[in-house]
C-alpha cells in the first residue's frame, strides 16, 4: 500500500531529531568501545543486548508524537488517518521484514539493518530487495559496531519505532512513484535520500555496495 506522496514527504524531518539523538548515542558507545582497545571494539555484541519487550503505550506514544508534531506544522495534515489502525503501513513493513529475517518487532539490530538498507536501496533506484544473505552481512555489521547494552528497554524500542517510520516515510513515496513510473519524482525521492544521507551523515549511498563485510564502499 502507498499512500499521498505529500502525506509522508512532510513528515521526514520531523522525526530526523529523534533518530539523530539514538544515531549519537551509537556513536558515542562506539568511540567508547573503540578507546578501549581494538580488540573489545572488533568483537561482536552479544545479539540478545539488542533485543527489547515491546510496550503498546511506547508505540502509542511515539505515532501520537509523530502526529502532533505533524499538526502543528500543517493543520491540513491527513496524517492522523494515514497511521490509524487501518490504514497504518507499520504492520506491513513488519511482516515484509520478518519474512527477509528481521525481527523488528523486538530486535533494534534488524530495524537497523533494515533502514541502512531500506535507505540505500531507494538511493540506488532499486526495486528488489536486497538477499537473505545480503542483509545477513549487514547485520553482522551492525552487530559489531553498535553497542546498546547501556540502552533501556523503551530506548530500545524508541530507536527501532523512529528508524522504522523514517524508514517508512521515505519508502511509501519512493515505492508510489516507481509504481506509477512517474520517472520525474521517482529520481527526485531517490535523489532526497542521497542528498539527506550525505548532509547528515557523510555516506554517499550510491558508491557503497554488499560485500561480505556489510556495506562497505566501492573499491
Amino acid at each position: 500500500m502507498t499512500l499521498q506522496h505529500s502525506t509522508y514527504m512532510s513528515n521526514v524531518n520531523l522525526i530526523n531529531s529523534n533518530s539523530d539523538y539514538y544515531a549519537s548515542q551509537r556513536r558515542h558507545e562506539k568511540n567508547k568501545r573503540s578507546s578501549k582497545g581494538s580488540n573489545e571494539y572488533d568483537a561482536p555484541a552479544n545479539p540478545k543486548s539488542f533485543l527489547f519487550v515491546p510496550q503498546a503505550q511506547t508505540s502509542a506514544k511515539i505515532k501520537q508524537s509523530i502526529i502532533a508534531n505533524n499538526k502543528k506544522k500543517n493543520p491540513n495534515s491527513k496524517l492522523g488517518e494515514a497511521l490509524n489502525d487501518r490504514n497504518n503501513p507499520y504492520p506491513n513493513y513488519v511482516k515484509l521484514l520478518k519474512s527477509l529475517g528481521l525481527d523488528v518487532e523486538h530486535d533494534y539490530a534488524d530495524a537497523f539493518t533494515a533502514y541502512l538498507l531500506g535507505m540505500w536501496r531507494i538511493a540506488n533506484k532499486m526495486s528488489a530487495n536486497p538477499s537473505k544473505q545480503q542483509i545477513q552481512y549487514v547485520r553482522n555489521q551492525v552487530l559489531s559496531v553498535t553497542d546498546v547494552r547501556q540502552w533501556t528497554n523503551t530506548q530500545k524500542q524508541e530507536a527501532t519505532e523512529y528508524l522504522m517510520y523514517n524508514l517508512i516515510f521515505a519508502n511509501e513515496p519512493y515505492e508510489g512513484s516507481r509504481l506509477s513510473r512517474n520517472q520525474k519524482q521517482w529520481q527526485e525521492d531517490a535523489d532526497a535520500v542521497q542528498q539527506r544521507f550525505l548532509r547528515e551523515n557523510n555516506m554517499d549511498l550510491r558508491k557503497m555496495t554488499i560485500s561480505e563485510n556489510g556495506l562497505t564502499q566501492r573499491r
